[in-house]
This record gives structure tokens, sequence and C-alpha cells, in this order.
């Protein structure tokens, strides 16, 4: 199932509307969607963030790994959505330490291909 498919699952089993999702991302996670912008996630034509995607697995009671996982079972614990933050985090301070060796590598090679040329 893709994130989209999962997306409606999940609202039609907690029995909410489009409508209800968008607002209480709005108003309780302080994300600004829309209606049609929900529509969209679940048809495909479009896909949330990845911040969008923690605001919706905390407001519709399940976790990330529900919508990006090739299962299709969900979670309705708070302390799984926190771990699964939790890995996010993780995985994002990784990628970031990751992003600034590549730059200071990057500065080096530059450096390296300076002297070249000007030797």
């Amino acid at each position: 199932m893709s994130i989209g498919e999962k997306l409606r699952k999940r609202r039609y089993d907690l029995g909410k509307t489009q409508e209800w999702v968008a607002f209480e991302l709005g108003s309780a996670m302080k994300v600004k969607v829309s209606q049609p912008t929900i529509n969209n996630w679940e048809n495909n034509k479009s896909h949330p963030s990845l911040f969008q995607l923690q605001a919706l697995a905390t407001t519709l009671r399940t976790s990330v790994s529900y919508f990006i996982s090739e299962t299709e079972t969900e979670t309705e614990t708070e302390t799984e959505t926190e771990t699964e933050t939790e890995k996010w985090r993780k995985l994002a301070e990784e990628y970031a330490e990751r992003c600034r060796m590549l730059e200071k590598m990057n500065v080096m090679l530059l450096k390296e291909i300076e002297q070249l040329r000007g030797e």
C-alpha cells in the first residue's frame, strides 16, 4: 500500500473526514494544510513532508513507520510514535553530520585543484 492508501485507510478506520484531519493538523499540530492537500496525499498526487508525516502519525494515533513500511500493520501507542520520532531524529542528525563531512571534503578538493592549477 502507498502512503496515500494507508492515510485513507487509517482515516476511515477512525471515522474521520479529510476536513477533520486538516483541522487537527492545523490546530493541534501547527501544520497548516487544507482538505484538498489531504485529498492529494490520499490520491498519491503529492506526498507529505517528513514533518507533516510525523504530525499525521500523531494525529491519527499511529507511527511514521506505519506509513512508510511495506507492511499494513498499525500501532496506536504514543511510546511507539515517540520511539519513531527519536529514530528519525537520529537519522536526521547522522545525515547532517555526513553532509558536513562531505562539505569539508569538497573544500579540501577545491583547494587541491587550485594548487594543481597554480603549479
